[in-house]
């Protein structure tokens, strides 16, 4: 009896935990410390204040935006990046959400970046919007493999979403700039979704790079996974199988495997590193 009411508690906290995690997606924060610090209520901290409101105002109407405010040491620059398959609605709640967390997690921080499943927010003292970077990125994956009916899954993942890439980067001046998305079937087994998108301000030769890397590090981690996603400051990779033999199915929680490429991370909620702390709660 004791060990049923146990399991019932475990569940009703898992569902909760994976709930929230869903709704909010918060991926990784991570505050840069060899950026400088600044102090509470200086002008630079106010610039910032005034520069992340501006910043969760605007994603109501934009999947994209950036803006610099102040002067001289007291420069900010900011942007916030939205996945091209959002609509304006998801964007401008993600961006309230990550400027919220980025303030609360880097409080004294002179550079910071947050990631969240479907936006990205960043703000630097430094100019950084036409540099190309890979770092700090964020990856996440299912646990389960591909099915081995697939047959050489891995070889055609990377050959259609270097394909994906190629036609991308022909799309700068396009409503979501560098944003395409890719369903091909194969062999009447399963469809493979591929999505790539760059921020804007890359010009295409940067944009491809940095999905060439980023598609790089994605299939070596997580080639033969059923799905895969992966952040970085200029650029997104992400895939997802559909097998045909089944069903469609709801928009999945994304419970799965973290990985960090970077330095002073602040870390997102993951359901299964919650469940584990549960269960010793419990002293299952």
């Amino acid at each position: 009896m004791e060990a049923t009411k146990k399991l019932f508690v475990l569940l009703c906290l898992f569902l909760t935990i994976n709930q929230a995690i869903s709704e909010s997606e918060h991926m990784a924060t991570f505050c840069n410390e060899s950026s400088g610090n600044f102090t509470s209520n200086t002008t630079y901290n106010k610039n910032l204040n005034t520069l992340l409101s501006t910043l969760s105002n605007q994603s109501s109407f934009a999947n994209y935006y950036n803006l610099t405010t102040g002067l001289a040491s007291d420069t900010v620059h900011g942007m916030f990046f939205c996945t091209g398959d959002v609509n304006r609605t998801t964007c401008n709640a993600c961006v309230k959400n990550a400027t919220i967390e980025i303030a609360k997690n880097c409080t004294i921080h002179r550079e910071a970046i947050i990631y969240y499943g479907d936006c990205m927010v960043r703000y630097s003292d430094k100019f950084f919007l036409t540099t190309l970077e890979t770092k700090p990125s964020i990856w996440w994956s299912d646990h389960d493999l591909v099915p081995k009916s697939f047959g050489k899954f891995g070889q055609r993942l990377s050959e259609k979403m270097g394909e994906v890439i190629v036609r991308s980067s022909l799309l700068s001046s396009s409503f979501t700039p560098y944003y395409l998305m890719d369903t091909t079937r194969f062999d009447n087994l399963y469809d493979l979704e591929s999505i790539v998108q760059c921020s804007p301000h890359l010009d295409p030769t940067n944009c491809t790079k940095c999905l060439k890397l980023a598609l790089q590090e994605l299939t070596d981690c997580c080639g033969e996974q059923v799905w895969g996603y992966i952040f970085t400051p200029k650029c997104l990779v992400s895939f997802d199988t559909y097998p045909l033999s089944l069903p469609p199915l709801p928009p999945p929680s994304r419970s799965g495997s973290f990985s960090i490429r970077g330095n002073n991370k602040i870390l997102g909620g993951m359901v299964l590193a919650v469940a584990v702390s549960v269960f010793a709660f419990l002293g299952l």
